[in-house]
């Protein structure tokens, strides 16, 4: 039985999710979710709630001198806030929003795209391999300078890849291009409970 994390409100029909921490957690309402944003320090919460069928595009974030790769040979260290999704089996859309995307390591980010994965490994824990599938992969973000940040971001992308009937742990994942070719984890965010797919 899901409950709001906020008031501790059973939870029927529409549900609104938010991040906490590292963490995601539903809520009832707007108001409940920006309550504890506002206690930790969350500024200026973006009020959307997740629909199954509805999908918003749209994004605001700023671009820089395009670096393709990261040279430092291993990923950067982001800090990911505000991480939502959904997905609609009508359309086959997958649509994923995240508040804050904070550079919080010493230079400047590779190339940084989202990926929504279904963990078959339970949450995902930093440095930790998973099993899974990737459920949808965002376009190409512009490198981010040290301290800077992408706020309010929306990406709406088609579904890559079909998962096969079973039970998933969502985590988020902002990846990192780097000088290998290859995409690593740079930020992340797990969501509160697995769901289950049948598709």
């Amino acid at each position: 039985m899901l409950t709001c994390y906020h008031c501790g409100k059973i939870l029927f029909g529409k549900k609104v999710l938010g991040q906490v921490g590292s963490s995601i957690y539903y809520f009832c309402s707007e108001k409940c979710r920006s309550a504890v944003w506002n206690k930790a320090g969350v500024k200026n919460p973006e009020d959307a709630t997740v629909s199954s069928e509805e999908i918003k595009t749209g994004s605001n974030y700023s671009s820089f001198n395009r670096t393709k790769v990261c040279k430092s040979g291993s990923p950067s260290k982001l800090s990911v806030q505000g991480a939502e999704y959904s997905y609609s089996a009508k359309t086959d859309r997958v649509t994923i929003k995240v508040q804050n995307i904070s550079n919080t390591s010493d230079a400047m980010t590779g190339m940084l795209r989202l990926e929504l994965f279904l963990s078959k490994s339970g949450i995902y824990q930093p440095g930790a391999s998973v099993s899974g599938v990737t459920l949808a992969v965002s376009s190409e973000y512009e490198p981010l300078k040290k301290n800077y940040n992408y706020t309010n971001v929306t990406s709406a992308s088609v579904k890559k890849n079909t998962p096969k009937t079973g039970t998933y742990q969502p985590v988020l994942f902002v990846k990192e291009l780097n000088e290998d070719g290859n995409w690593y984890v740079a930020g992340f965010a797990n969501f509160p409970s697995p769901q289950k797919w049948n598709l």
